[in-house]
């Protein structure tokens, strides 16, 4: 990767988020793999380190139950329940010339779904895939992947989103989870839940906390009105390593 360097009098907000259990209410790859499949022991393994991302999704994906087409996944879907605050988040985003991408380790087949249910589908969305054949299960392709980066994460989401950051942009995170660990790393503001924010405390990662999107707005209001954004220096020190890694 390459990339300019941020001239510190031009800075404008980018906002990353990520999807499962942030924009929807239950973290929908999990739920999937738990109706449909076996969630256990390869969730409790993978957070254990007793094996690898690829090898979890892959694993997961073998053991769903024969039948499970496309068509169940995107019903499934549709009956999620979603955070009712992200369209006015993004509405006020987008009056505010604030770019919104989704990044998830999660699967394209119900995050467009979801997306397109609550008029968000024009958003730039960074995930993996599932590639549906005949009869076979689905298989999982993850289109980011790198071997520079060590995360929970199958398509690094710090990948996705350094590579898409418009140049003198300040970093937005919002997340909840393990996968967005390394991402959130490499952010400036950083809207931290559950087990995201027990890693931010962990290792004394500035971070607002939030509950739902309503929260994260009004919180991005106050710090637009009284401009009280800058580049994180950690952050920017980890995007520089992170560039001259890739």
């Amino acid at each position: 990767m390459s990339r300019k360097t941020i001239n510190n009098k031009h800075l404008t907000l980018a906002v990353f988020t990520d999807f499962d259990g942030t924009i929807t209410k239950k973290d929908l790859g999990d739920e999937i793999f738990k109706v449909y499949g076996e969630f256990e022991p390869y969730n409790s393994r993978l957070k254990n380190d007793e094996m690898g991302i690829h090898e979890y999704w892959n694993v997961l994906c073998d053991k769903l139950r024969p039948g499970v087409s496309r068509e169940t996944i995107v019903e499934f879907a549709r009956a999620q329940e979603t955070d009712s605050n992200v369209p006015a988040f993004v509405k006020f985003c987008e009056e505010n010339n604030i770019p919104v991408s989704v990044i998830s380790d999660g699967f394209d087949v119900y995050i467009h779904e979801v997306l397109d249910n609550i008029g968000l589908g024009h958003l730039p969305t960074f995930c993996n895939q599932l590639i549906f054949e005949g009869d076979n299960n689905p298989k999982p392709v993850f289109p980011r992947a790198t071997e520079s980066c060590t995360c929970k994460c199958a398509s690094c989401k710090r990948n996705s989103m350094l590579v898409n950051l418009p140049p003198d942009n300040i970093v937005v995170y919002i997340g909840d989870g393990y996968s967005d660990f390394c991402a959130a790393e490499h952010a400036d503001i950083i809207f931290a839940k559950k087990d995201l924010a027990a890693h931010c405390n962990k290792h004394n990662i500035p971070h607002y906390p939030w509950q739902n999107f309503f929260d994260v707005t009004r919180i991005l209001k106050n710090i637009l009105r009284d401009k009280k954004y800058k580049i994180r220096n950690q952050a920017e020190m980890n995007r520089k390593r992170a560039f001259e890694t890739e």
